[in-house]
């Protein structure tokens, strides 16, 4: 089985189609927000700095159907970023606590975890050493967006 991970933000042509339309999938506008600083990025698995252009959207971070196929509202530039600067847990998300939601292959929720300020990667592992874990979705507790998806690579 690939142990390799792969750290996925909003797919770009999701971002494309919203900014182009002017309002998110689930038919809301998008309103511009100045940030305050602080805010998670969902586009670009970053901390967005105060004065950047910024909205909140909503996003469905799984495509599987079914109960926990949640919609959540997430933080994105209102044009386009370059996407997540790398591969890897992004830095900016390390100090920060999160919930962890492991999924299995048909979308199915396996568990929760809570991980505290600066364990939110160890804990990650750990979720994936179940080989029927396939899926984590990664949630800021502060903002309570989602902020990123972890899968094993194919």
């Amino acid at each position: 089985m690939n142990t390799e991970l792969e750290y996925v933000a909003v797919p770009a042509a999701d971002l494309d189609r919203i900014r182009c339309n002017d309002h998110d999938d689930f038919g809301n506008p998008i309103v511009p927000l100045t940030s305050g600083g602080g805010e998670p990025l969902r586009c670009c698995l970053t901390i967005a700095p105060a004065g950047d252009r910024i909205a909140l959207v909503s996003h469905r971070p799984m495509t599987a159907g079914g109960p926990y196929a949640e919609v959540g509202p997430v933080f994105v530039h209102l044009s386009d970023c370059g996407g997540p600067a790398s591969d890897g847990y992004p830095a900016d998300f390390r100090d920060r606590r999160s919930v962890l939601r492991p999924y299995d292959a048909s979308g199915q929720m396996l568990d929760g975890v809570l991980a505290a300020a600066g364990t939110g990667e160890i804990e990650l592992k750990q979720l994936f050493d179940d080989p029927a874990v396939d899926t984590v979705q990664v949630r800021n507790v502060i903002a309570g967006c989602w902020n990123f998806t972890v899968r094993r690579q194919a």
